[in-house]
């Protein structure tokens, strides 16, 4: 449901976008494939081209598959969008396909094909005019079953719905936040309602391989009018085989497989319900309010309501004992356009925990208040030295639009539907000149995050510069932005340069040099003491299960390398940000590093590939021996 809430938002928002500027698409932002010719502008053409192929995760092709473009900054190619959804591109034979006309900047792409869905594989967030793109896809799984009430008799046109709790690698399930992946992911799941036939058999498919929870019963649509509503609807979800939210049983899919079987005992528990009200902090009420009800220990999406203009009570029913979170978020006007300007349009609530046990819940407020934004430019510093660019054979012009930018929020309770819901637009890019605008960002602090268009430029400064002109400018890159609800900064600078370094290997570990077992990542940190606070100085990349690791676009200098196993939960976290960002980690790093006693000189351009940490698992302290009792 909640995937189908952004398709829904995403394809209304776009559709607004032009329709409020009164004009239609004049250029494709993609045509079909075509065959390349040998011609002398071809490699200036390609600058405008984004080719690629769409395959399995044996390495075959999909043929037909449909695929669509979505700039990361919708804002500032909303025609482009709403073009490429209503004229995708399909693959050939081969699996092969092409867009032409692509303005600079980033993109994500879509893919969706009948029987088959995204790979969890498949991680390339972002693409640029030039690239060749390998999408990955699976084929999709089925869940089955019969719903039966306690007598043994069918339920019939009970509503039946599936929750992903974890991918294959037993990692939390969550939706990616570029608005490609989103979109993807939204079209596998537009395929019900799904209801139990006259014999209380259901079937679900086009699933993505994982572990699901299933539910009969419960409000239909969660909010939403869609299939109209049934007799069960006053009911609480009963859950695979026969339980509450707390002891459901996972349900295993494999791509391609079917899971039968899977049966529910239907329990006819009225459920509860959670009420409130919704007010606004200041300025005139948003046109649309949306309340959202997640579960509070893994964000998922429960339920969803949607309050008009002068409407400020909602109401969510049907619910099984636990604790939730609820939260609300206004707009007015348009999201997507809103989202690259500073006009802000949408505001958003602090969350709220609820506990229901036994009886309704009543009196909740919500009070939103309006969202902020961080606006600046990006400066690009070039080698100037006419030896310094002989060295530096991968120099090449690259449009600054291709930046992609966000922030990291130190928010560690962000609601994960509210986020989430947000997060289609949280990444921008920059126009020619540099300059860009931050949106939607919920109150906290916040640092800037730039992903470099090529792997020769690095990130050597973020400042913010201060109303008084002869103030010294903020290092921004370490101590971050604080936001107050609706403050609109300006007069971020992002300084990049080019003459980056590459270094990546292998771990190893023990007398026979493998991998090491344990989950690891590795962190690159400034060995001069000069630098030991220059947090764009540090960096970090997880470990890969034999061992590899990269580090890219690296400022030039002197760095120890450390090796640090994590806990599963640091892998899965969704808002990991790095460690880099706090005072004792940076010594912490600093004091292992020394401890290496082997530093590494990364000059300008270098790529080292061959690098081999060694590194010695930790071990426990062994129990010191037991004291004799006392003769």
């Amino acid at each position: 449901m909640r995937r189908l809430t952004i398709a829904l938002t995403i394809c209304t928002l776009l559709l607004l976008a032009v329709g409020g500027e009164g004009q239609t698409p004049k250029e494709p932002a993609a045509r079909a494939p075509q065959a390349a010719q040998s011609t002398p502008e071809k490699e200036s053409r390609s600058a405008t081209r984004l080719r690629g192929r769409v395959i399995t995760e044996g390495g075959r092709a999909v043929p037909d598959a449909t695929i669509m473009i979505f700039p990361v900054n919708i804002a500032s190619n909303v025609q482009g969008a709403v073009t490429s959804l209503l004229r995708p591109v399909t693959s050939d034979v081969d699996g092969k396909f092409e867009m032409t006309n692509i303005r600079p900047g980033a993109y994500s792409l879509s893919a969706s094909s009948p029987g088959y869905v995204s790979a969890d594989s498949d991680t390339k967030a972002f693409y640029r005019p030039g690239d060749n793109a390998t999408i990955t896809m699976v084929k999709g799984g089925v869940i089955t079953g019969k719903v039966t009430n306690l007598s043994g008799e069918p339920v019939v046109g009970a509503l039946v719905r599936v929750i992903r709790i974890r991918d294959t690698n037993d990692r939390p399930a969550r939706v990616r936040g570029d608005i490609g992946s989103q979109f993807a992911e939204s079209m596998e799941m537009i395929l019900g309602p799904f209801r139990t036939d006259d014999r209380g058999i259901y079937r679900i498919y086009g699933l993505r391989p994982g572990y699901y929870q299933v539910a009969a019963g419960g409000r239909s649509g969660q909010g939403f009018a869609i299939g109209g509503g049934d007799a069960y609807d006053g009911d609480a979800p009963t859950y695979y085989p026969s339980s509450t939210i707390e002891t459901a049983a996972d349900v295993k899919v494999l791509a391609g497989e079917e899971a039968a079987n899977i049966d529910i005992r239907y329990r006819e528990n009225r459920g509860h319900s959670i009420g409130g009200t919704v007010t606004v902090s200041a300025g005139p009420p948003p046109q649309a309010i949306t309340v959202q009800l997640t579960r509070a220990n893994n964000g998922i999406l429960e339920a969803t309501t949607i309050a008009m203009a002068g409407r400020d009570h909602f109401g969510f029913d049907s619910l099984l004992d636990g604790e939730y979170i609820v939260s609300a978020m206004g707009t007015s006007g348009n999201l997507a356009m809103a989202a690259g300007s500073e006009g802000i349009t949408a505001s958003v609530s602090q969350p709220r925990r609820v506990v229901v046990k036994g009886a309704d819940v009543s009196g909740i407020s919500l009070v939103i208040e309006p969202l902020a934004s961080i606006a600046g430019r990006i400066i690009l510093e070039t080698l100037q030295d006419a030896k310094q660019r002989a060295l530096c054979k991968e120099l090449r012009p690259v449009p600054i639009e291709g930046t992609v930018l966000s922030t990291y929020d130190d928010r560690k309770d962000s609601v994960e539907a509210i986020s989430g819901q947000l997060g289609a637009f949280k990444d921008t890019t920059p126009n020619e000149k540099g300059e860009f605008i931050i949106s939607l960002l919920q109150p906290g602090t916040h640092r800037l995050n730039l992903q470099l268009p090529a792997a020769h430029l690095y990130l050597k400064a973020i400042t913010l510069q201060q109303a008084d002109p002869g103030a010294k400018p903020v290092d921004a890159a370490k101590n971050g932005v604080k936001l107050k609800p609706g403050d609109k900064i300006k007069g971020m600078i992002a300084t990049v340069s080019e003459g980056a370094a590459r270094l990546s290997g292998k771990v190893i570990s023990g007398p026979e040099n493998k991998p090491p077992e344990a989950k690891m990542r590795v962190h690159l940190v400034p060995a001069e003491p000069e630098a030991a606070d220059d947090v764009l100085r540090y960096f970090e990349s997880d470990v890969s299960a034999d061992g590899e690791f990269t580090l890219t676009n690296v400022q030039p200098g002197k760095y120890w390398l450390v090796g640090r196993e994590i806990a599963d939960i640091e892998l899965t976290e969704s808002n990991h940000q790095p460690v880099a960002f706090d005072a004792g980690s940076r010594n912490a790093l600093r004091f292992e590093g020394e401890a290496t006693k082997s530093p590494i000189e990364l000059s300008q351009c270098q790529s080292s590939t061959e690098y081999r940490l060694k590194y010695v698992p930790l071990t426990k302290p062994a129990k010191p021996p037991a004291k004799k009792a006392a003769q």
